[in-house]
């Protein structure tokens, strides 16, 4: 499949907004959940991701061996740099922990199982889709299938970020008619988003997974089959709507003269993954050394969520480009901390 830019850049637009809603998340001491950018930007940013992902993810039938071969790629991709990374910051842990003279404050088991959660969504997002249909075969059984196992995983939010994966890979085969009709998908698609999100809130963002026994009843089920539903159709409704909006730009990077910002932000677009991580470090850094630096809970709200904010998102977004371009420079460096493809330094050749 030839690669669509347009995606490369919605990808880069999306981790823009994750490292956004971070600084409203860690750049105040109030409760996050309060600000309305991280509420609005939490609606929607993450399953666009997922989306993506199911958009493109292999569709032609698996054998065994190949669903193997599959997943040890996606391992490689989404796990090996959660092992490294992992192993950095559970040294660093013990470092400041022996500096301090204080307990470590996290096991190397907690921070294994809780750095990075996206990338193990998303490998479990990988894992459901090409055993379910490896065994199944069948396309529609295999959806329906993953789908209901999904809701029953509650780790690194599965239960949330598999719907629009499944979506994703629902509409695939329609990508020629998503990119034929964008403008009427995406005019349609976000005004039912936006009618959607006049009654988005802060606890839809915080609906329970697990009951006891005792709130186990048919109007909680009920109530929270519901919510769940609202919650995927407003994922669903601002994901595709943005994915075919941003297909716009696609006729746009495929002329003789390409622009040249958009050809630099596609490219930017295709290491989101290294961008998510290096930010991800930056944030806990400061909040474990320093968590009084940038500190602003004396700004006024309204400007520190739509100015502040998304500039500091900005210039974060850009230093972690730089680091993780820093990064690809060494091969065996990337391959561990970026899971990119094992590459062999070549050797110098002599000649006369």
């Amino acid at each position: 499949m030839q690669r669509l830019q347009s995606i490369d850049i919605l990808k880069l637009f999306a981790m823009f907004l994750v490292i956004w809603g971070h600084c409203v998340q860690f750049l105040l001491t109030s409760d996050y959940l309060d600000e309305p950018a991280f509420v609005y930007i939490y609606s929607f940013h993450l399953p666009l991701f997922f989306m993506i992902s199911g958009l493109f993810v292999h569709r032609h039938s698996l054998t065994p061996r190949s669903c193997g071969e599959q997943l040890l790629v996606k391992a490689r991709q989404l796990l090996l740099p959660c092992l490294s990374w992992g192993l950095l910051m559970s040294a660093g842990n013990l470092l400041q922990a022996w500096l301090s003279g204080t307990p470590a404050a996290n096991s190397l088991l907690d921070t294994l199982m809780n750095n990075f959660w996206f990338l193990k969504s998303l490998f479990v997002c990988f894992l459901l889709w090409y055993v379910s249909i490896t065994l199944l075969r069948r396309r529609w059984l295999a959806l329906l299938v993953s789908f209901v196992l999904s809701q029953c995983i509650t780790e690194w939010s599965v239960q949330w970020s598999y719907p629009t994966f499944v979506i994703g890979i629902f509409i695939a085969p329609y990508l020629s008619e998503l990119r034929r009709h964008r403008r009427k998908i995406a005019l349609i698609a976000l005004a039912i988003g936006g009618v959607l999100l006049l009654f988005w809130n802060r606890s839809h963002l915080t609906i329970p997974s697990v009951y006891s026994w005792a709130e186990l009843t048919p109007d909680a089920i009920a109530l929270n089959i519901g919510l769940r539903l609202y919650k995927i159709a407003v994922n669903t409704a601002l994901s595709l709507g943005l994915i075919a909006l941003f297909l716009s730009l696609e006729p746009r990077l495929q002329a003789s003269e390409q622009p040249a910002v958009l050809v630099r932000l596609a490219s930017w677009g295709r290491l989101t993954l290294g961008i998510y991580i290096i930010h991800t470090l930056l944030i806990i850094v400061r909040e474990r050394l320093c968590p009084t630096l940038l500190c602003c809970d004396a700004a006024d709200p309204w400007l520190f969520n739509i100015v502040i904010a998304p500039l500091m998102a900005a210039v974060l977004l850009l230093v972690s480009v730089g680091v993780t371009r820093l990064i690809m420079l060494l091969p065996r460096l990337a391959f561990f901390c970026l899971g990119t493809p094992w590459r062999k330094p070549q050797s110098a050749s002599t000649g006369r």
